[in-house]
């Protein structure tokens, strides 16, 4: 009988683990837990983009996202590798080929999966894919493709809310 109660009571802890842990396990690129909501919202616009660093697209298009930065830094920008763990190195080789000076999380392709249909009742398609959070840190688009530095703007522009992006001269 204590033995039944004890392997119950086991079964139960290992279920429960799971709720007890955060939804999503992102760590910044020097393994400290990261929380992308902390970074969003503050009153300003906020772009992230999910990359891998064994995309080939986001590897010809992340530099939209470089040049959009440094022309509108009232914009934040978010990277977030789908590189896993495993591929932390990988990211981490990206990062420095790609001069990313914004902050960029590890996160993987699932728990990918899970944060947007958590937040946007969206599955995770591939990469790259691009959230915009207004300055409120409201999610209010998820774009599964590539997107240029006049498209990035033009989003923001579209929604009426300062600041404004300017075109490029």
């Amino acid at each position: 009988m204590h033995n039944t109660k004890h392997q119950w009571l086991s079964t139960l802890c290992m279920c429960l683990i799971p709720l007890m842990t955060s939804a999503y396990a992102m760590t910044d690129m020097d393994d400290n837990p990261a929380d992308i909501q902390t970074l969003i919202g503050k009153g300003k616009w906020t772009v992230v983009e999910v990359w891998a660093s064994d995309c080939r697209m986001c590897q010809l298009s992340i530099q939209h996202i470089v040049n959009f930065k440094t022309a509108h830094p009232e914009v934040d920008i978010v990277g977030i590798s789908v590189d896993g763990t495993q591929g932390k190195a990988d990211a981490q080789t990206f990062i420095g080929e790609q001069h990313l000076t914004f902050p960029n999380l590890l996160s993987d392709k699932t728990e990918m999966d899970q944060y947007l249909f958590a937040t946007a009742e969206k599955n995770f398609i591939g990469t790259p894919t691009f959230l915009f959070y207004d300055p409120e840190g409201k999610l209010l688009t998820v774009q599964a493709k590539a997107l240029t530095e006049k498209e990035l703007g033009g989003f923001i522009d579209s929604q009426g809310s300062q600041p404004e992006i300017a075109e490029p001269c």
